[in-house]
């Protein structure tokens, strides 16, 4: 071989070399990338605050807060008549919770379930005291879901067992409930149970029958639910006397202490059933 072929041979290797290297100075530079930043997680918002939803003790015993200012599904409770409603009221108010109810006591203490009208003591002329006098404007102010009506000393009248007696009650509870209206909601009679003690004396508990047979007279004349408030702490003439070992009416008639409680626990569950039983309009 000559000389002259390996160096032929270079030169040809070089020249490809550097044309390639013009091939490759030609070509523009890839574009640099940006990293990209880590994307930051939203800020956290704080938590809601709770919603603080009235309680027994914010509100007074005879008011009931309005309807969206309570959880929802809360049944709102009136409670009207003599004192054995106020007492049987509060009991109920310290357990609504419980049954996921509000109640409002609105009774009145020593009353008739007539008007107001005079009569003569010791010589005086008095004016008696009215439990219902209230009921329609009570109702149309809180427009409760149930309207309790509870009339637990209607018996002390002498002539509970009489045709007058019964015909004037009957036409008065039909007046008053008729007025109440619509506003009521769902009205509730309550049969009410024999007294005891010092309560319990002489024709008493016929008394307390023939009352009771108004009230349910009443009722299904009406078309109202009857609380049967006798059968429960009255299964027997003798009644329940403690519950817990705690007395369940301490002066022989009112629902008190801690003994009323399992009492109003009844009632609520009761007035529950009945409203959700209820036919709607």
């Amino acid at each position: 071989m000559s000389r002259k072929g390996p160096a032929v041979l270079l030169a040809f290797v070089l020249l490809a070399l550097a044309a390639a290297g013009i091939v490759l100075a030609r070509r523009s530079p890839a574009p640099m990338q940006t990293p990209r930043a880590p994307t930051a997680a939203p800020p956290s918002e704080p938590d809601a605050p709770r919603r603080a939803w009235p309680t027994p003790f914010s509100v007074k015993v005879k008011d009931l807060p309005p309807r969206e200012e309570l959880p929802p599904g809360t049944i709102r409770i009136l409670v009207v008549g003599d004192s054995v409603a106020k007492f049987l009221g509060l009991a109920m108010r310290y357990r609504q919770d419980e049954a996921q109810a509000f109640v409002a006591e609105r009774g009145v203490g020593n009353c008739s379930m007539f008007a107001p009208a005079p009569y003569i003591e010791n010589g005086k002329r008095l004016m008696s005291s009215s439990c219902s006098e209230d009921w329609a404007s009570d109702v149309a102010e809180l427009r409760p879901d149930v309207t309790l009506i509870v009339m637990g000393g209607g018996f002390f009248s002498k002539e509970a067992c009489s045709v007058s007696f019964r015909n004037a009650y009957e036409k008065r509870l039909f007046e008053l409930t008729r007025a109440m209206g619509a506003h009521a909601g769902h009205i509730v009679i309550t049969r009410v149970p024999y007294p005891v003690k010092h309560w319990r004396h002489s024709n008493v508990l016929a008394r307390v029958d023939c009352f009771n047979e108004v009230l349910v007279d009443s009722a299904q004349e009406g078309k109202y639910d009857v609380l049967d408030l006798m059968n429960h702490v009255c299964p027997t003439v003798a009644c329940n006397l403690e519950s817990e070992g705690k007395p369940i009416r301490p002066d022989g008639l009112h629902f008190d202490g801690g003994g009323a409680e399992e009492t109003a626990r009844w009632v609520l569950a009761e007035l529950r059933r009945m409203n959700q039983q209820a036919p709607r309009h």
